[in-house]
């Protein structure tokens, strides 16, 4: 039994550094439901290319002010992690299959400081580590929503891009359900515009 631990812990790793190379920044997602209006969430967008596997990008992240329209693919990261308070979540066995992606576009903010959920929001939107808040349909296809926030690996990506079917672990694979209809045209910096929260 020990052999097969070592020879798990010594592939996650090796899956981690292999990601490093290609981009894939390590980070950790929480889910929130973006509602079946989305031109109410911060960046006004009616649709997204990607459907609604849509997230939020934390204001106090790097790449805030631009955050709005861009795309990234997401995979889930079995790992322990902190949470903005210091707390450790155990996350080291809750992915359904960690080569699986899903191709997300920001179409709303995480912010720091939000009065009507501020322990939340604080715990996970403060900029002590790198953060997503995903959308519910993004997030379960890489784990159960109970477990409430995940480690991740994320890189950013055309707008284009298909996420990784991965090897059949769990959840049910879509594309997300998308209408093909693009209300903005993808730029260079993202799909769209760009809007602040608050604004």
């Amino acid at each position: 039994m020990a052999g097969g631990h070592a020879l798990l812990l010594t592939s996650a790793l090796l899956l981690a550094l292999a990601r490093a190379d290609d981009g894939w920044v390590a980070a950790r997602a929480t889910w929130f439901d973006v509602g079946p209006d989305m031109s109410t969430a911060n960046c006004h967008y009616s649709s997204a290319p990607t459907g609604r596997y849509v997230g939020a990008w934390p204001d106090h992240q790097d790449g805030f002010d631009a955050s709005c329209g861009k795309c990234f693919e997401v995979s889930c990261r079995n790992a322990d992690f902190q949470d903005g308070y210091g707390e450790t979540l155990s996350r080291s066995n809750v992915c359904y299959d960690p080569s699986k992606s899903v191709v997300i576009t920001i179409v709303d903010a995480c912010p720091c400081s939000y009065p009507n959920n501020a322990y939340s929001n604080q715990r996970w939107c403060c900029g002590d580590a790198e953060h997503i808040d995903l959308s519910q349909e993004a997030f379960e296809q890489l784990a159960d929503l109970s477990q409430g926030a995940i480690g991740i690996f994320f890189r950013q990506v055309s707008c284009s891009t298909s996420g990784s079917p991965g090897n059949g672990g769990g959840g049910a694979y879509s594309s997300g359900g998308g209408s093909g209809q693009v209300q903005q045209p993808q730029t260079s910096a993202g799909w769209g515009g760009f809007l602040r929260w608050g604004r």
